[in-house]
């Protein structure tokens, strides 16, 4: 590195920072709710987690994991990865099908 050239970082996304700060929020208040967190994937809550951020960005999201916890809906084939559906796993009435 050449001493012309800069040494700051790039300026910080402060809105995608905020997007990954309440989606980890969410997924850590789900997995403290979770009976046997070990059957849960991370994977679930990168594909869920930033449609639940655009539709519920203003709720603070461990009420919102309290609430909808057992409703993934058709994301817990991504949450729970080889684990039937269970019949409480009702369809959300939002988001894409995935």
């Amino acid at each position: 590195m050449s001493r012309s050239e800069p040494t700051t970082s790039p300026a910080r996304n402060h809105a995608l920072a905020e997007a990954l700060a309440w989606i980890s929020k969410f997924a850590h208040a789900w997995k403290a709710i979770e009976p046997a967190p070990h059957s849960l994937s991370i994977d679930g809550f990168i594909i869920w987690g930033p449609v639940l951020y655009e539709k519920h960005r203003n709720e603070d999201p461990v009420e919102l994991a309290t609430r909808l916890y057992g409703q993934s809906g058709e994301y817990s084939r991504y949450l729970y990865p080889g684990r039937p559906p269970k019949s409480n796993d009702a369809p959300l009435a939002f988001g894409p099908k995935v």
